[in-house]
């Protein structure tokens, strides 16, 4: 399992929820993917707002989601 953070440099809750999980530590590898980079893959898992986190597994599979600017608790209620 891993998790896709989709955002992009102009999103400002994108910016903060970064800096929320760098202080993180978190039971997944988060992997940054940004809309503007990669549109094809935010396309592929429907990604329609950022920051969307995504938790996937080896094959890619979504599993769960948040969208949106979340806190600490929410993102550690979220993986346990």
């Amino acid at each position: 399992m891993k998790i896709l953070k989709f955002s992009a440099d102009w999103c400002r809750p994108c910016q903060k929820l970064t800096k929320t999980l760098d202080q993180m530590v978190l039971p997944y590898v988060v992997e940054h993917k940004d809309i503007d980079a990669e549109p094809g893959l935010a396309s592929a898992y429907a990604v329609r707002s950022v920051p969307t986190m995504i938790l996937v597994d080896a094959h890619g599979t979504e599993f769960s989601r948040l969208v949106g600017p979340q806190t600490k608790a929410n993102i550690m209620e979220w993986v346990s």
